[in-house]
């Protein structure tokens, strides 16, 4: 459903933009185990606090040309970035499923996952306010999921599935791995975040995603080798590629699966 009127969308977007700011200040702090509420956000050099006519959305950074208004410190691109991103993500899903259900639920996962990408890519941390919380809310709200299959406890069912197949293939995997090879393959909070993953998109998404992240860090992580001259066994970040594989599980699974599948033929005569 699109909806035809244009005031929603833009009032849809400049929210995103404000979600966006708040995303840059959990992205921050969740991982550093601070509040997400006090105190305000402060100029990380030189701690003046950054008053509200500074603060807003993409255009405070363009007017400051990226710099502290106090000190001149550079402030990252990254900040607009992660604002413009979420409004063009949050606009995006508006556009594609209008007022229903499914809208909330790709706008607040695919924030979820936008913080879990940016802190496990500066940290190698996966806050437990994110993958918990996730995990905790994909199941109240699995009765309601319009991309679980069936309706009501069998969504609710589905959800349970996914979350203890995808914290369950990480473990395990973790587990062998870390047995064999003496060193630890893979952090608690890969874990928790394929449970919180697992409740949201069911098993199929699961095994999409744990495949499509695979493949694409065994790319990436091929490619690091020459460039910045890393070792195969350098640590990667798994989940700044289940994040996005996760957000394309609840967006196109489905789909992807049943066209990978059909480029397979079947048995003669089937």
């Amino acid at each position: 459903m699109i909806p035809p009127e244009p005031m929603p969308s833009i009032v849809v977007f400049l929210f995103g933009l404000l979600f966006g700011s708040f995303l840059n200040v959990c992205i921050h702090r969740l991982p550093r185990g601070q509040s997400i509420v006090r105190p305000r956000s402060a100029c990380p050099r030189c701690a003046s606090v950054i008053p509200a006519w500074l603060n807003v959305p993409v255009l405070s950074w363009l007017a400051l040309r990226g710099r502290c208004a106090r000190c001149k410190a550079p402030i990252s691109v990254r900040y607009p970035l992660v604002e413009l991103a979420t409004a063009f993500g949050v606009w995006g899903a508006w556009r594609a499923f209008g007022p229903q259900p499914a809208f909330a639920y790709v706008a607040v996962f695919g924030m979820a996952m936008l913080v879990l990408f940016f802190t496990d890519l500066d940290l190698q941390l996966l806050p437990d306010a994110i993958t918990l919380t996730g995990f905790l809310a994909g199941m109240a709200a699995a009765w309601w999921n319009p991309f679980l299959p069936g309706e009501g406890w069998a969504r609710v069912w589905a959800a349970l599935v996914g979350a203890a197949l995808g914290s369950g293939i990480l473990w395990g995997l973790g587990a062998v791995y870390s047995k064999w090879r003496g060193v630890e393959a893979m952090g608690m909070g890969d874990v928790k975040m394929m449970a919180f993953v697992g409740a949201v998109v069911g098993a199929k998404g699961v095994l999409f995603t744990l495949f499509a992240a695979s493949i694409v860090g065994a790319v990436v992580g091929v490619a690091m080798v020459p460039l910045r001259g890393r070792s195969m066994s350098d640590t990667l970040p798994f989940g700044c590629f289940l994040a996005p594989a996760a957000l394309a599980a609840l967006l196109w699974g489905e789909r992807l699966i049943r066209a990978y599948l059909g480029m397979f033929p079947g048995p003669p005569g089937g």
